[in-house]
């Protein structure tokens, strides 16, 4: 079916999709549209596949790199692959499979090969001889291959290499034959990481030199080493060695081959390096930003190009080291929108840039005119007249006039001052159009002259916030159509239920009716009433079908449903679109519904498909135009398509109608009406008042004034009788209802306000609730505090889990059951044994009969304590036993259930005591404060009463609770953050009325009534009787001293007494006051360091406790540490164990490849022997067989048969050319297609065919003879080109060969360098076996191993690579062993020197020596009988010989053994006696060690935690204490001192009084105060 014939253009390209097709072709392609460009002569021509006999549509896509040849695969289930020519079109050949679903990825080799991948689910590789048509062989990867992950080598037999995305590893195949079979063999696997993600497209290409090439993400340029699996560097940016990959950012780069080097390319700059020397240095740059440049491509004539953004094409020119990009195609632009004109008679539209409008000729596709609007957002035309109107972002409406198609003017722009334009309608002389806040704008349009006039806004809060505009559409009236969906939440492109249809007039009235559809529609369209129709015809597409429905809109808004057509398309439609026929579309193509057909009466019931969709597309906007002619599509990738449509009277399909009720009318349901005023008109309003108005206004003037009379006059009168000028305007404003009003409304203001605050307060409490419950759900204990009281000593509790969890504990509950048993029998009879001995044993001396020492369980806690048990000597060493995963966890959970948990239980018991002991502290210590409190009054009290200066007493310590002490003070939120409400305040009570009841009701209240009503008869206290004063006898007011009376002097010297005597009662009360505040103070301090004490013993139990637990854990730590270890060591072992197995078999396969080669070496020499016999054949049968019959020519003829075109070495380049053009010289020429040759190969051929003509037939020669020499120099040509094509395949053999060769050998190396790394491992994994950590504790009872723990600052720390480290660690070590050396040979010269001058005082010491022994024996005197034995020794030893019996000697040496073996004996026993006091020794050394180290650890911990501040304050108090003793002692002294004095000063006194008043008698014994005895016992 011929769909579409001719493509005329495509606005954009993919910058990716570029290629080579042959030497001096590029291609760029767009979907199913190939663009072409011939560099020579800058020619472009287009290839677009869409039907059955071009191709279906195009999936992948490839080209030849110097053949002329290009091939896509089709977009259908089991495709075809098709191979045409350029630049004829024609197809070459077609390849099909029925193996393979899809292909994903097509690519030619260098000669007749071509590689397909094919996708899910096998993702098979498929190798084609496409000049054979022959499927070589398929290879299924399972390996998922997006595009551009495949390339193929530049060899006759290329390397296929794959790109696994998912495991980032590449893969590399050969192709191998046997007899008839072929197969793919996977010869590397190469693994990349994670630094080549960004850079996959492009990362990787084979070099000039046959070697594969990646970069990664950095810019690091590497060769991948197939046989050794291995990438290595070769060249990388100055810049990361500057900076260091480190602190680059990773982005995509990509490489190409060119000219013998590499291209480089990222976003910023483009690197081209080349080998020299063995290493790749940079040759020329461009320092050009190519972050629109979309890929590189370099033919075989050494050019370079690049594409760009959009499709453009850049040439890339190097001058001397820097490369530069010249455009030699420039790139379209996104289209947003467009229309076509129907006043012009060219064939042009108009189109809609984000810059601009455009005039763009149809069938070419150039910009004819263009004018620049920045920020383009809308297009619309209007339908009879070449006016344009474009909307902006900036809400500017630009009005455009085109006078020609090449000369457009910008006639009016109109600033409407609203949000971005979304959308235009233009119809006659108005324009609507829809801003990005949904609200619509009406413009009316005037055109002698041109100018534009904002008239109004609909601002329809309804249309704007309640509903979703589908469109609208702008009719005849003028009338807006505007469809609309009651669900809000709908998106572009949405559905509308309803249509609302909007007009205006000159009344100012905007008037809406509602009118809701039959269906649910999705797209909708307007056509024109033609000429004075006053019909307006509308077309939508029901949603989610192949349907449309015809509706028409009459003059007077009633909407009749007329015809309801079901298309034929194969999915359903999403848009549709009108000219002269009806355009609909959707996800499988789009189709056009004639309105006038021979076939039907109906319109829309005969239609055709115009374009069809096998990969779905999503289309913004189609047309067709011109009478048929052209079809126009706009995709929402914002490319338009524009092609040329053939005759539209084939493939005719037939629509069905569908039944619609007759003369259905579109019911309207509502009506709304409103008034709108335009923006243009300047109102100028006049006031005019009635008389109705001003009186009413002079009624409300005089109510104002008599109440500003009334209120006056109240405020004055309250002033004058209250005299208060504040809070005055209470008193007349109650009666006034509007205050009452305003009154209960803030009532009711402030009981809302109070609720509202309540809800919160109530949900701060939930929140605060729910937050406890969810923190103390699963824990018994939270960690929270004891604090110490006035001091810095705290610790916390250990938290504990509410419900321990079982499951890992249950995995391991009888791991070890047996060796427990077994365990505890063992116990069991040790305990028996030990009981026997010491009941045998009882009578023997203690010392020699110590009992064993038990033997304790790791989980069973024997005793009271579980820190003892985790502390006991046993389990300080490292258990040996354990050295399986399933031990290790089996001791971590056991280790954490049976002894942490416990010993947590065990501490947080002491904490709850020491709380509890804080609490009853604090109550003790707030009692003694109160008792402190009635000291200080009663102080205060009695220094006023004796007329002394009043103390300010000092401010009492108030210990309290900290918040980190209590769960509820941690987890609750204060009342003080509730400013207005506090609902935990108690509410206040007026409680006046029920307080006598109240008092009825107490406990004590008669007790109380009786002490107040008997004025303290009942019981009487001293403290409260001298605080009352003596009453004064009343004549003392009355009459002077001279006339008391004897009575009055008797009782005022009894007044007197009693005074004294109450004074020193008050004294001794103050004495005794101070004694109580002395002894008070001393029993809150006492109390106090009571706490502090325990809490500081309880901070010492908690900090063992923690080391405790830290040092098992440790411990367990290391164990863990030492068994991953060794795993990782034995998990690198099998690792290198298996690459040594898959090397060895690489090796082996590399090896039988080798064979199969060089057996396919001998087989290719063998065929060129045979064809070098044939040659030398044809030369003989000239020379002998032909020049024979011509002997007169044949000087001649051997000339000519030696004749050959002169053409260039590099032109039979590959057996492939030589036996193609071989083919095209034997008599037999093959029936395919002709395989596509260079220029000069044609040349060549044109050549010896001119050369075979009879016209250079010598004369002396007949036809005949020139037949058969014709024939016989065109075999010779055939063998030579024959030769050259097998020397070509003997040099290729040859090159495999020494590759597979170096392969192997770089296969070999890698395989014992693999070796001695894993020798190396199973060393160190030795040594892991035998070196073990050791866990110190020191003396302060700290871990030195760290559990954990945190960088503090890292302000001057400095970052540098574990190389740099290494490096300065590998120097230090070097010093430090020339070091060690040196010293060593230093301490070995200073031992020869001590050694010498030893042994040089052992001479001295030894000539002193012999020197005394010389002067010895001279003085030495001994007797005659001894000299004569001396003198003759000989004689006498021989006379002692014979006196001796024989065995003598042997008995002698008997008993000397004998005697020998008891001393021996007897030492040995005093050994044993040592070592085993040795060994009591160290036990008890061991128990003192421990009780050093605790001692060690209370001290330290005690100096810690001194509080030098209480100290001092101590001292400060003692010294105060001190000095007021002396003070005191002092004050007392000076009494003693002056008592006798004063004594007689009163003796004087009284002398005196007794002169004075002669008549008074003296004063009575029981006047005088009595002496202290203190005082009367100072005095001597």
């Amino acid at each position: 079916m011929n769909i579409s014939s001719t493509i005329c253009w495509c606005n954009c390209y993919n910058s990716e999709s570029i290629v080579n097709v042959g030497p001096d072709v590029l291609c760029l392609r767009e979907g199913n549209l190939l663009k072409f460009l011939q560099i020579s002569t800058m020619t472009v021509s287009y290839f677009r596949a869409e039907t059955a006999v071009t191709g279906l549509q195009i999936s992948a896509f490839a080209s030849h790199n110097r053949f002329p040849l290009f091939g896509f695969a089709e977009s259908i289930l089991h495709p075809s692959i098709h191979i045409y020519k350029y630049p004829e079109f024609t197809r070459f050949t077609t390849l099909t499979t029925e193996s393979v679903v899809t292909f994903t990825m097509i690519k030619f080799s260098e000669l007749d090969l071509l590689v397909g991948i094919g996708s899910y689910p096998r993702y098979a590789i498929c190798v084609f001889n496409y000049r054979t048509t022959q499927t070589i062989l398929e290879h299924p990867t399972y390996i998922a291959t997006p595009e551009f992950s495949i390339i193929v080598g530049i060899t006759n037999l290329p390397t296929i290499v794959q790109y696994d995305k998912m495991e980032m590893s590449i893969l590399c195949y050969e192709m191998c034959f046997i007899e008839k079979d072929a197969y793919l063999h996977k010869t590397s696997a190469v693994d990349m990481g994670k630094n080549y993600a960004k850079s996959a497209r492009h990362f990787m290409c084979f070099g000039d030199d046959s070697g594969l090439y990646v970069i990664n993400d950095f810019g690091e340029f590497s060769q991948v080493d197939i046989p050794c699996f291995a990438v290595k560097p070769r060249w990388k940016p100055t810049y990361i060695s500057e900076k260091g990959a480190g602190e680059l950012e990773a982005r995509a780069h990509a490489i190409v081959a060119h000219k013998m080097g590499i291209l480089i390319s990222n976003s910023s700059m483009a690197f081209y390096i080349k080998k020299k020397a063995g290493n790749f240095i940079v040759e020329w740059t461009i320092d050009q930003d190519l972050a629109d440049i979309g890929l590189f491509v370099s033919n075989n004539n050494g050019e370079l190009y690049a594409s760009g953004k959009h499709g453009s094409i850049d040439r890339v020119l190097v001058e001397e080291n820097e490369g530069k990009l010249e455009p030699i195609m420039a790139a379209g632009k996104p289209i947003l929108a467009y229309r076509t004109l129907a006043c012009f008679k060219d064939e042009v539209v108009v189109v809609l840039h984000s810059d601009g409008c455009a005039m763009m000729d149809l069938p070419t596709g150039k910009v004819v005119s263009h004018v620049p609007i920045p920020m383009s957002t809308a297009l619309a035309v209007h339908r009879a007249n070449p006016f344009v109107v474009v909307g902006t972002m900036d809400g500017i409406l630009s009005l455009i006039f085109f006078e020609k198609i090449s000369t457009p003017n910008v006639v009016h722009q109109i600033e409407c001052e609203t949000p971005p334009i979304y959308e235009i309608a233009f119809h006659d002389s108005t324009i609507v159009f829809q801003d990005q806040a949904k609200n619509i704008h009406v413009v009316n349009v005037e055109y002698r002259p041109p100018k534009m006039t904002h008239y109004f806004s609909f601002n329809d809060d309804q249309l704007l916030t309640q509903v979703f505009i589908q469109g609208f559409m702008l009719v005849e009236g003028p009338r807006l159509l505007v469809p609309i969906s009651r669900d809000q939440s709908l998106e572009k492109p949405g559905h509308a239920e309803e249509l609302w249809i909007y007009n205006w007039g000159k009344d100012r009235r905007l008037h809406r009716r509602e009118l809701p559809l039959p269906n649910t529609y999705v797209s909708f369209y307007t056509h024109p009433p033609m000429g004075r129709w006053v019909q307006v015809e509308i077309v939508a597409v029901v949603k989610d079908s192949t349907v449309f429905d015809v509706f028409m809109l009459h003059e007077n808004n009633d909407l009749y449903w007329t015809t309801s057509i079901k298309t034929t398309h194969f999915g359903h439609l999403t848009g549709i679109g009108a000219t002269k026929h009806l355009l609909t579309w959707g996800v499988d193509g789009v189709m056009i519904h004639f309105r006038q057909h021979k076939r039907s009466r109906l319109p829309f019931m005969m239609s055709r498909f115009v374009t069809l969709l096998i990969r779905p597309h999503y289309l913004k906007r189609a047309t067709e135009c011109y009478n048929g002619k052209y079809l126009l599509v706009l995709t929402s990738k914002n490319i338009m398509w524009v092609s040329r449509l053939p005759s539209l009277a084939d493939n005719i399909r037939e629509n069905i109608q569908m039944p619609v009720p007759e003369k259905f009318v579109v019911q309207q349901t509502a009506l709304v009406t409103r008034m709108f005023l335009p923006l243009t008109l300047k109102m100028e309003v006049k006031e005019e008042y009635t008389n109705a108005d001003l009186f009413k206004r002079e009624k409300v003037l005089q109510m104002i004034q008599d109440f500003s009379a009334k209120v006056t006059a109240l405020i004055d009168y309250d002033i004058s009788v209250t005299g208060k000028t504040q809070g005055i305007f209470k008193k007349f404003c109650f009666h006034y209802k509007w205050l009452d009003t305003v009154t209960e409304e803030a009532h009711k203001l402030c009981e809302l306000e109070r609720a509202s605050l309540m809800l919160a307060i109530e949900d701060q409490s939930r929140i605060r609730d729910w937050i406890l419950k969810l923190v103390t759900r699963d824990a018994v204990n939270i960690n929270y505090k004891v604090r110490s009281i006035f001091a810095d000593a705290n610790f916390e509790s250990f938290s504990l889990p509410r419900k321990t969890n079982m499951v890992e504990f249950d995995k391991y509950r009888f791991y070890d059951l047996e060796d427990h048993i077994r365990l505890s029998a063992i116990s069991m009879d040790e305990i028996e044994d030990e009981v026997s001995q010491i009941e045998q044993g009882s009578g023997e001396d203690t010392e020699s009969a110590k009992a064993p020492v038990h033997e304790l369980k790791p989980y069973v806690v024997e005793g009271h304590s579980v820190y003892e048990h985790i502390m006991a000597p046993q389990f300080r060493l490292q258990d040996i036993q354990t050295i399986t995963s399933n031990q290790l966890y089996n001791d971590n959970t056991k280790y954490r259930y049976y002894l942490v948990d416990p010993m947590k239980v065990e501490f947080n018991k002491h904490f709850h005591e020491a709380q509890q002991l804080k609490k009853e502290t604090i109550d003790n210590v707030l009692n003694t404060n109160n008792v402190l409190i009635k000291i200080y009054d009663n102080m205060n009290c009695m220094l006023r009463l004796l007329y002394m200066d009043a103390f300010i007493p000092p401010e009492l310590t108030v210990p309290k609770l900290a918040k980190d002490e209590i769960i509820k003070c941690i987890m609750e939120v204060d009342d003080c953050e509730i400013k207005a409400i506090n609902r935990r305040r108690k509410k206040t009570i007026d409680m006046g009325g029920k307080r006598g009841r109240l008092l009825l009701w107490s406990v004590e209240f008669w007790a109380r009534a009786l002490i107040v009503m008997m004025d303290g008869v009942i019981e009487k206290l001293w403290e409260e009787e001298i605080k009352k004063d003596i009453p004064v006898p009343e004549f003392t007011l009355k009459k002077q001293p001279h006339e008391y009376t004897l009575e009055d002097q008797k009782i005022y010297r009894a007044y007197e007494e009693a005074v004294n005597l109450l004074q020193e009662d008050r004294r001794k009360y103050l004495r005794i006051l101070n004694e109580n505040e002395a002894k008070t103070l001393q029993l809150k301090t006492k109390q106090i360091l009571k706490l502090n004490q325990r809490i500081a013993e309880l901070m010492l139990v908690k900090l063992k406790f923690n080391f405790a637990q830290k040092q098992c854990r440790t411990r367990m730590l290391n164990q863990l540490k030492i068994h991953s270890t060794r795993a990782e060591l034995r998990q690198q072992i099998i690792g290198l164990r298996a690459d040594i197995d898959k090397l060895t078999e690489y090796i082996k396969r590399y090896t039988n490849l080798q064979e199969f080669w060089e057996r396919a070496t001998q087989d290719v020499r063998a065929r060129l022997e045979a064809q070098q016999t044939r040659d030398r054949a044809l030369e003989r049968q000239f020379r002998s067989s032909y020049l024979n019959t011509v002997p007169h020519a044949a000087h001649e003829m051997t000339k000519l048969f030696k004749k050959r075109p002169k053409l260039s070495n590099k032109l039979f380049n590959s057996s492939l050319i030589c036996s193609e053009v071989a083919q095209k010289l034997g008599p037999k020429q093959p029936n395919r297609m002709t395989f596509p040759m260079p220029k000069e190969i044609s040349d060549f051929l044109a050549y010896i065919a001119d050369n075979d003509a009879p016209k250079n037939c010598p004369s002396s020669v007949d036809a005949k003879a020139w037949d058969a020499f014709v024939k016989l120099r065109r075999q010779k040509i055939e063998s030579e080109l024959r030769l050259k094509g097998l020397g070509h395949q003997v040099v290729d053999s040859q090159n495999y060969n020494n590759n597979l060769t170096k392969d192997i050998i770089g296969l070999k190396e890698t395989k014992a360098l693999t070796q001695k790394e894993m020798e190396d491992t199973i060393q160190s994994y030795l040594e892991a076996l035998r070196n073990m950590p050791l866990q110190l504790t020191l003396t302060l009872g700290q871990v030195e191993v760290q559990v954990g723990g945190s960088v503090k600052s890292l302000a001057n720390s400095v970052l540098m690579h574990v190389d740099d480290i290494n490096d300065v660690n590998r120097m230090i070590r070097d010093a430090g062993n020339k070091k060690i050396k040196s010293m060593q040979r230093v301490a070995i010269f200073r031992r020869q020197v001590i050694y010498k001058e030893w042994e040089h005082k052992l001479y001295k010491a030894n000539i002193s020596y012999l020197k005394y022994m010389l002067d010895a024996i001279e003085k030495c005197k001994i007797t005659i009988e001894f000299l004569n034995i001396l003198r003759n020794w000989e004689k006498m030893k021989a006379d002692r010989q014979k006196m001796m019996t024989a065995g003598a000697i042997e008995r002698i040496i008997e008993q000397k053994i004998a005697i020998f073996r008891k001393q021996i004996d007897r030492v040995n026993i005093k050994i044993d006696e040592v070592k085993q006091k040795t060994l009591d020794m160290k036990r008890q050394n061991h128990l003192i060690d421990s009780k050093i180290d605790r001692l060690k650890v209370d001290v330290a911990l005690q100096s810690s935690m001194r509080d030098t501040m209480m100290e001092e304050r101590r001292d400060r108090e003692q010294n105060e204490r001190m000095e007021q003793i002396k003070t005191h002692r002092q004050l007392l002294d000076n009494v003693r001192k002056h008592y006798a004095h004063v004594l007689e000063l009163q003796t004087i006194l009284e002398l005196l009084r007794l002169r004075t008043y002669p008549t008074l008698g003296p004063p009575l014994p029981q006047c005088h105060p009595p002496v202290p005895e203190h005082i009367l016992f100072s005095v001597p």
